[in-house]
């Protein structure tokens, strides 16, 4: 599980996808940053403190999370089963071991990549943003769960690319308007995304969304058990 993990890990940071990513939430986070440093005093004064500083990568993640994680992840199991390599890692080890392995590759990239950014904001912030790395790790976790489970059910990459793309636009949108909005039918699909739990006051609520990648996980690994290789 942990070679399969590492390999998922090293292989990402070779993407040029992935550096793509890499320097956009950096570039974002450490910018933003940057810029409120030089209105600290005005920060305080309207009541927001020192957790300013990280709000160019929260909303970063709030927005584009979701395109980010699919994009990367769309097809981290399917594609070992279209091109058939597969059948080789099921002779090496479990297909528990190769699933879990997957997830806990890319969640290890997306931790060094949140480190990095908050570790390149605390000359703006004079801080490490350690509660706030935890949340975001929750978040990004929600959405790769999702990616896994989507990877896990349907065969083909470009369909879990396209359904991807399609759920990181969706997603969103009914997160942001089910702030503000009383419809009974997005409220209840807001419960189901991880941004109704993000955006209230209570910050325990966060750590609810834990319990849909675990979900997720769970159901990967029935389907993965069963599947034809």
């Amino acid at each position: 599980m942990f070679a399969i993990g590492l390999n998922e890990f090293k292989a990402l940071f070779k993407s040029i996808r992935s550096i793509l990513i890499i320097i956009v939430l950096i570039g974002i986070t450490t910018g933003t940053a940057k810029i409120l440093s030089q209105f600290s005093d005005q920060l305080k004064s309207l009541g927001l403190g020192d957790n300013a500083y990280v709000g160019g990568l929260m909303v970063l993640l709030f927005i584009a999370a979701p395109l980010f994680v699919t994009s990367l992840a769309h097809n981290v199991i399917n594609k070992e089963v279209y091109s058939r390599t597969v059948r080789f890692l099921v002779t090496k080890t479990s297909r528990n071991n190769i699933l879990l392995g997957k997830f806990l590759g890319n969640l290890l990239f997306w931790i060094v990549c949140l480190t990095i950014s908050l570790i390149l904001i605390i000359p703006f912030s004079n801080t490490f943003y350690f509660l706030e790395l935890i949340q975001c790790i929750v978040f990004i976790s929600y959405f790769l769960g999702l990616t896994l489970l989507l990877s896990t059910i349907i065969s083909n990459p470009s369909i879990t690319m396209f359904l991807g793309i399609t759920l990181s636009i969706i997603l969103p949108v009914i997160g942001m308007i089910s702030i503000g909005s009383n419809n009974i039918i997005i409220k209840m699909i807001s419960y189901i995304t991880p941004y109704y739990y993000f955006t209230q006051e209570q910050t325990a609520f966060t750590y609810i969304v834990i319990l849909f990648p675990i979900l997720f996980l769970i159901v990967s690994l029935m389907l993965f058990r069963k599947r034809d290789l």
